[in-house]
Protein backbone atom coordinates (compact mmCIF):
# COMPACT_ATOMS: atom_id res chain seq x y z
CA UNK A 1 0.00 0.00 0.00
CA UNK A 2 1.30 3.55 -0.74
CA UNK A 3 0.86 5.88 1.29
CA UNK A 4 2.74 9.73 2.20
CA UNK A 5 3.43 10.44 5.97
CA UNK A 6 3.82 13.96 7.52
CA UNK A 7 7.53 14.71 8.43
CA UNK A 8 8.74 16.56 10.94
CA UNK A 9 9.36 19.40 8.64
CA UNK A 10 6.42 19.60 7.09
CA UNK A 11 7.15 18.04 3.91
CA UNK A 12 5.06 14.36 2.95
CA UNK A 13 7.31 11.50 3.23
CA UNK A 14 6.32 8.76 0.41
CA UNK A 15 5.87 5.54 1.58
CA UNK A 16 4.81 1.71 1.48
CA UNK A 17 3.62 -0.31 3.13
CA UNK A 18 2.88 -4.31 4.08
CA UNK A 19 0.55 -5.93 6.25
CA UNK A 20 1.49 -9.11 8.15
CA UNK A 21 -0.86 -10.69 9.61
CA UNK A 22 0.44 -10.01 13.60
CA UNK A 23 2.18 -7.89 15.81
CA UNK A 24 5.71 -7.56 14.13
CA UNK A 25 7.54 -4.50 12.99
CA UNK A 26 9.92 -4.39 10.39
CA UNK A 27 11.29 -0.36 9.32
CA UNK A 28 13.56 -0.20 6.13
CA UNK A 29 15.90 2.70 5.23
CA UNK A 30 17.83 2.92 2.09
CA UNK A 31 21.40 3.68 1.15
CA UNK A 32 22.84 7.08 -0.11
CA UNK A 33 20.65 8.43 -3.28
CA UNK A 34 18.68 5.36 -3.48
CA UNK A 35 14.60 4.48 -3.07
CA UNK A 36 12.94 2.95 -0.87
CA UNK A 37 12.78 -0.67 -2.35
CA UNK A 38 16.00 -1.27 -2.98
CA UNK A 39 15.67 -2.17 -6.33
CA UNK A 40 12.71 -4.67 -4.66
CA UNK A 41 14.91 -6.45 -2.24
CA UNK A 42 12.97 -4.34 0.83
CA UNK A 43 9.74 -5.64 -0.95
CA UNK A 44 10.78 -9.06 -0.84
CA UNK A 45 11.68 -9.51 2.60
CA UNK A 46 8.31 -7.36 3.68
CA UNK A 47 6.77 -9.97 1.59
CA UNK A 48 8.08 -12.90 2.83
CA UNK A 49 7.50 -11.74 6.81
CA UNK A 50 4.07 -10.79 6.21
CA UNK A 51 3.23 -14.15 6.40
CA UNK A 52 5.44 -14.18 9.21
CA UNK A 53 3.44 -11.65 11.35
CA UNK A 54 5.37 -8.81 10.54
CA UNK A 55 3.93 -5.08 9.61
CA UNK A 56 6.35 -3.31 7.04
CA UNK A 57 7.01 0.18 6.20
CA UNK A 58 9.86 1.71 3.82
CA UNK A 59 10.24 4.78 3.04
CA UNK A 60 11.56 7.70 0.59
CA UNK A 61 14.23 9.93 2.37
CA UNK A 62 14.57 13.79 1.44
CA UNK A 63 15.46 13.97 -2.42
CA UNK A 64 15.23 10.39 -2.76
CA UNK A 65 12.91 8.22 -4.96
CA UNK A 66 9.81 9.73 -4.94
CA UNK A 67 10.32 12.41 -2.21
CA UNK A 68 9.60 16.45 -3.80
CA UNK A 69 12.37 17.75 -1.37
CA UNK A 70 15.86 18.62 -2.37
CA UNK A 71 18.70 16.26 -1.71
CA UNK A 72 20.19 19.43 0.04
CA UNK A 73 17.89 18.48 3.48
CA UNK A 74 19.64 14.54 2.76
CA UNK A 75 21.27 14.15 6.29
CA UNK A 76 21.19 11.72 9.43
CA UNK A 77 19.12 13.81 11.58
CA UNK A 78 16.50 14.30 9.07
CA UNK A 79 16.53 10.86 7.98
CA UNK A 80 16.05 9.66 11.78
CA UNK A 81 13.25 12.13 12.07
CA UNK A 82 11.41 10.38 8.68
CA UNK A 83 11.71 7.05 10.44
CA UNK A 84 10.16 8.28 14.03
CA UNK A 85 7.41 9.61 11.97
CA UNK A 86 6.81 6.21 9.90
CA UNK A 87 6.97 4.20 13.18
CA UNK A 88 4.68 6.77 14.52
CA UNK A 89 2.45 6.07 11.78
CA UNK A 90 2.55 2.52 12.40
CA UNK A 91 1.93 2.15 16.12
CA UNK A 92 -0.88 5.03 15.26
CA UNK A 93 -2.89 2.23 12.69
CA UNK A 94 -1.31 -1.29 13.87
CA UNK A 95 -1.48 -3.14 17.14
CA UNK A 96 2.62 -3.17 17.53
CA UNK A 97 4.83 -5.74 19.71
CA UNK A 98 7.17 -3.86 20.75
CA UNK A 99 9.32 -7.05 21.46
CA UNK A 100 8.71 -8.06 17.75
CA UNK A 101 10.56 -4.94 16.00
CA UNK A 102 13.44 -5.12 13.83
CA UNK A 103 15.31 -2.42 11.37
CA UNK A 104 17.06 -3.33 8.26
CA UNK A 105 19.29 -0.65 6.53
CA UNK A 106 21.31 -0.82 3.42
CA UNK A 107 24.93 0.84 3.34
CA UNK A 108 24.15 4.80 4.42
CA UNK A 109 20.71 3.85 5.56
CA UNK A 110 22.69 0.78 7.84
CA UNK A 111 24.98 3.78 8.94
CA UNK A 112 21.30 5.37 10.30
CA UNK A 113 19.90 2.48 11.56
CA UNK A 114 23.19 1.94 13.80
CA UNK A 115 22.71 5.56 15.48
CA UNK A 116 19.14 5.02 15.15
CA UNK A 117 18.59 1.80 17.54
CA UNK A 118 20.99 3.10 19.96
CA UNK A 119 20.32 7.13 19.98
CA UNK A 120 16.78 7.31 19.34
CA UNK A 121 14.59 4.27 19.92
CA UNK A 122 15.89 1.27 21.79
CA UNK A 123 13.07 -1.08 20.54
CA UNK A 124 14.34 -2.62 18.02
CA UNK A 125 15.49 -6.07 19.24
CA UNK A 126 16.85 -7.20 15.87
CA UNK A 127 18.55 -5.70 13.04
CA UNK A 128 19.95 -6.07 9.48
CA UNK A 129 23.10 -4.85 7.93
CA UNK A 130 23.82 -4.57 4.29
CA UNK A 131 26.72 -3.28 2.98
CA UNK A 132 26.47 -0.63 5.98
CA UNK A 133 28.76 1.85 6.04
CA UNK A 134 29.38 1.29 9.74
CA UNK A 135 32.53 3.71 10.20
CA UNK A 136 34.77 5.84 10.99
CA UNK A 137 34.92 8.63 8.42
CA UNK A 138 38.99 7.35 7.43
CA UNK A 139 37.18 4.30 5.84
CA UNK A 140 34.56 6.68 4.04
CA UNK A 141 37.06 9.01 2.03
CA UNK A 142 35.22 9.76 -0.87
CA UNK A 143 32.80 11.78 1.34
CA UNK A 144 35.60 13.53 3.43
CA UNK A 145 38.13 14.12 -0.57
CA UNK A 146 37.14 15.95 -3.67
CA UNK A 147 39.35 14.37 -6.31
CA UNK A 148 42.36 17.06 -5.62
CA UNK A 149 42.33 16.16 -1.73
CA UNK A 150 40.90 19.16 -1.02
CA UNK A 151 38.18 18.64 2.06
CA UNK A 152 34.14 18.78 1.38
CA UNK A 153 33.40 18.70 5.40
CA UNK A 154 35.51 22.00 5.06
CA UNK A 155 33.72 23.38 1.85
CA UNK A 156 30.63 22.59 3.35
CA UNK A 157 31.38 24.37 6.42
CA UNK A 158 32.30 27.84 4.34
CA UNK A 159 29.22 27.44 1.73
CA UNK A 160 26.75 25.43 3.70
CA UNK A 161 27.23 22.81 1.42
CA UNK A 162 29.57 20.90 -0.63
CA UNK A 163 29.53 20.05 -4.33
CA UNK A 164 29.89 16.37 -4.42
CA UNK A 165 30.20 13.95 -7.31
CA UNK A 166 28.50 10.95 -7.54
CA UNK A 167 29.56 7.79 -8.90
CA UNK A 168 26.56 6.29 -8.72
CA UNK A 169 24.67 8.44 -11.88
CA UNK A 170 27.81 10.88 -12.74
CA UNK A 171 26.60 14.56 -11.50
CA UNK A 172 27.33 16.67 -8.83
CA UNK A 173 24.83 17.09 -5.62
CA UNK A 174 24.67 19.26 -2.73
CA UNK A 175 25.64 17.51 0.23
CA UNK A 176 24.77 20.06 3.26
CA UNK A 177 27.04 21.17 5.94
CA UNK A 178 24.13 19.06 8.57
CA UNK A 179 25.01 16.40 6.18
CA UNK A 180 28.61 16.46 6.92
CA UNK A 181 27.73 17.60 11.07
CA UNK A 182 26.07 13.95 11.12
CA UNK A 183 28.69 12.23 9.50
CA UNK A 184 31.30 13.19 11.91
CA UNK A 185 29.75 13.60 15.31
CA UNK A 186 27.52 10.26 15.44
CA UNK A 187 29.67 7.52 16.34
CA UNK A 188 28.37 4.46 14.53
CA UNK A 189 31.25 2.26 15.53
CA UNK A 190 30.42 2.93 19.38
CA UNK A 191 26.74 2.59 18.86
CA UNK A 192 26.58 -1.01 17.59
CA UNK A 193 29.80 -1.63 20.30
CA UNK A 194 27.06 -1.10 23.00
CA UNK A 195 23.97 -2.17 20.86
CA UNK A 196 22.44 -5.29 22.80
CA UNK A 197 20.14 -7.08 20.01
CA UNK A 198 20.28 -9.41 17.40
CA UNK A 199 22.34 -8.36 14.43
CA UNK A 200 22.56 -10.25 11.17
CA UNK A 201 25.69 -8.50 9.06
CA UNK A 202 25.83 -8.94 5.07
CA UNK A 203 28.31 -7.49 3.05
CA UNK A 204 30.11 -8.70 -0.90
CA UNK A 205 33.41 -9.99 -1.08
CA UNK A 206 33.73 -7.52 -4.25
CA UNK A 207 31.76 -4.75 -2.74
CA UNK A 208 34.96 -1.21 -3.44
CA UNK A 209 32.23 1.51 -2.65
CA UNK A 210 32.26 0.05 1.55
CA UNK A 211 34.97 -2.59 2.06
CA UNK A 212 34.52 -5.34 3.76
CA UNK A 213 37.31 -5.35 6.26
CA UNK A 214 33.89 -2.73 7.69
CA UNK A 215 31.67 -5.41 8.29
CA UNK A 216 34.17 -8.10 9.80
CA UNK A 217 35.26 -4.77 12.18
CA UNK A 218 31.29 -4.16 12.68
CA UNK A 219 30.66 -8.11 13.41
CA UNK A 220 34.11 -8.12 15.50
CA UNK A 221 32.88 -5.22 17.62
CA UNK A 222 29.25 -7.12 18.78
CA UNK A 223 29.26 -8.05 22.27
CA UNK A 224 29.03 -11.85 22.87
CA UNK A 225 25.71 -12.57 24.46
CA UNK A 226 23.68 -11.51 21.53
CA UNK A 227 22.85 -13.42 18.49
CA UNK A 228 24.56 -12.49 15.76
CA UNK A 229 25.58 -13.39 11.87
CA UNK A 230 27.96 -11.98 9.05
CA UNK A 231 26.90 -13.23 5.95
CA UNK A 232 29.41 -12.74 3.18
CA UNK A 233 28.36 -13.30 -0.14
CA UNK A 234 31.37 -14.05 -2.64
CA UNK A 235 31.69 -11.97 -5.48
CA UNK A 236 28.88 -9.33 -4.83
CA UNK A 237 29.81 -5.96 -5.54
CA UNK A 238 27.83 -2.82 -3.34
CA UNK A 239 24.60 -3.74 -5.43
CA UNK A 240 24.23 -7.86 -4.44
CA UNK A 241 23.84 -8.43 -8.45
CA UNK A 242 21.72 -5.82 -9.21
CA UNK A 243 23.95 -4.22 -11.10
CA UNK A 244 25.27 -7.03 -12.65
CA UNK A 245 22.63 -9.58 -13.20
CA UNK A 246 23.07 -11.86 -10.63
CA UNK A 247 19.88 -12.99 -8.88
CA UNK A 248 21.38 -15.26 -7.06
CA UNK A 249 23.02 -12.50 -4.74
CA UNK A 250 19.96 -10.53 -4.04
CA UNK A 251 17.99 -14.25 -3.65
CA UNK A 252 20.88 -15.51 -0.97
CA UNK A 253 21.03 -11.90 0.94
CA UNK A 254 16.97 -11.40 1.04
CA UNK A 255 17.23 -15.47 2.24
CA UNK A 256 19.08 -15.41 5.09
CA UNK A 257 17.88 -11.63 6.26
CA UNK A 258 14.24 -12.77 6.57
CA UNK A 259 15.32 -15.86 7.93
CA UNK A 260 17.81 -14.28 10.67
CA UNK A 261 14.91 -11.64 11.63
CA UNK A 262 12.39 -14.73 11.87
CA UNK A 263 14.10 -16.73 13.95
CA UNK A 264 15.08 -14.06 16.33
CA UNK A 265 11.60 -12.52 16.61
CA UNK A 266 9.01 -15.56 16.57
Amino acid sequence: MKTEIKSKRGSMIPCDVYEGNGRGLIVFVHGFKAERSEGGRFTEVALRLAKKGFNSIMMDQSGCGESEEPYDLYCIDNSMDDITSCIEYMFDRYDIDENRMAMVGYSMGGRITSIYVNEVDRRFKTIGLWAAAVSDMNDLSTFVYDSNGNSLKDEADRNGYASYFNEFDNTYIHLSKQFYDGMFNYDSVGDMKKYDGNVIIVHGDADITVDPKIAYNCFNNLTSDKKKKLEIIPGANHGFGLWDDHPEQSKRLVDVTSQFIEECLK
